[in-house]
């Protein structure tokens, strides 16, 4: 097949999405298909370029960073994209596009050019669903009847989670929904970062106000957890805001904002980690969970969305609600005192993620999703065992 995958973003930039579709456009190749990709230039990373085996072409985006786009990186992005899209449509004939993100990247595919006829799939990632994001609540409800008609003329919705598809379903439900959860691999050959006394906590995340890194912060500070220091790495609106926190909270020399990370320079803060926290007030399903869990970490993370079906409390893991910072620390508290408990959860993470979270899996998946799309027959049994409305198997089955 000849695909073009779309995302308005694209390592480095953006969050867990850009990675996995980077990842998924490499698994294509290994398959043995043709992958092009169109995304947002930005900062050194400018022009086209040769990566992995996959031809990238990069339009203009004035983006804010290279964790925010805003408005303006938006606008200029499907300006350019626009433009690029028709003639690369027209000079490649793709068999199948697929469109990361139904807002904005999705835009494209209502836009004039050769594209229109071919089919596509659209990939919702969380942020591009209505009630997924309160901070863009207004921005979904004018555009919702142009969300729906993206959904509507795809060949196929997916979304990387059970809860995320029931919250697509809300807005539309009237439209066939499969759900494809993420892989995860990690970079080899990484080095652990230097040693620190007492236990590390570890935090890989955008700083805006959604991923709930203040309520790590505050739980930090809290009488029992003065043995724990605090990796952040990840960068956004908040970075300063955030290092107030800590400077208020006494606990600035515990915590250490590494900005943003390099893929190696990531993996070699799993490497020495000892705890994994995920405080967000929504995901999906989380790319930095899921690379956790591949590092054989133990997990605390918040009781949201797709979350819930990769963390079961006292299985892989210990949940807590969202901005409830007494929970938090009581988690922090229970797992710094227990390592029988530490490593009870990592050995099953590490079962969890070997068996079930695999790219080439969802790559699969995906192309019976292609396959049907460009009118190929896919044998019902076959389909249904690779697009499956529920993949994710209970962890209690997980062997430790």
């Amino acid at each position: 097949m000849r695909l073009l995958f779309v995302n308005y973003e694209f390592p480095p930039l953006g969050g867990g999405a850009a990675y996995a579709s980077l990842a998924m456009a490499r698994e294509f190749l290994v398959l043995g298909h043709h992958v092009d990709f169109l995304t947002a230039g930005f900062g050194r990373d400018q022009g086209d370029a040769q990566i992995d085996g996959v031809r990238v072409y990069r339009v203009t985006s004035h983006r804010s960073g290279v964790h925010e786009s805003g408005l303006i990186g938006v606008l200029s992005f499907l300006a350019c994209a626009a433009k690029r899209l028709r003639e690369l449509a027209s000079a490649n004939d793709y068999d199948v596009y697929h469109y990361y993100f139904s807002l904005p990247t999705g835009l494209l595919s209502l836009m004039p050019g050769a594209h229109r006829r071919r089919p596509y799939v659209v990939s919702l990632r969380g942020s591009d669903v209505p009630g997924y994001d309160s901070a863009l609540k207004w921005q979904h409800r004018a555009l919702l009847p142009i969300t729906r008609r993206i959904w509507r003329r795809a060949h196929r919705v997916v979304t990387n989670s059970a809860n995320l598809r029931q919250l697509a379903h809300a807005s539309a439900p009237d439209i066939a929904i499969d759900v494809i959860l993420n892989g995860t691999y990690m970079p080899a050959g990484f080095a652990p970062s230097e040693p620190r006394a007492g236990l590390r906590v570890l935090a890989v995340s955008r700083l805006i106000e959604r991923k709930g890194i203040d309520t790590l912060i505050m739980a930090l500070s809290k009488r029992g957890n003065e043995n724990l220091s605090v990796d952040i790495a990840g960068d956004g609106p908040q970075a300063r805001e955030l290092q107030r926190l800590a400077q208020d909270c006494g606990v600035a020399e515990r915590v250490r904002f590494h900005g943003f990370v390099d893929r190696a320079g990531v993996a070699a803060l799993y490497a020495a980690a000892d705890i994994f926290v995920l405080a967000s007030l929504a995901e999906s399903c989380s790319m930095a969970l899921l690379e956790a869990m591949g590092m054989g970490l133990p997990l605390i993370a918040t009781r949201v969305g797709g979350t819930v079906e990769l963390v079961e409390n006292g299985i892989n893991g210990l949940l807590f609600t969202a901005q409830n910072v007494e929970e938090l620390a009581t988690a922090l508290r229970t797992l710094a005192a227990n390592p029988a408990l530490r490593e009870r959860f990592a050995a099953a993470n590490r079962a969890l993620s070997a068996r079930q979270f695999s790219w080439r899996g969802a790559a699969r998946r995906y192309e019976a999703i292609f396959r049907c799309a460009m009118g190929e027959v896919v044998p019902p049994g076959q389909h249904e065992a690779e697009v499956g409305q529920e993949p994710t198997p209970r962890l209690d089955r997980v062997s430790e």
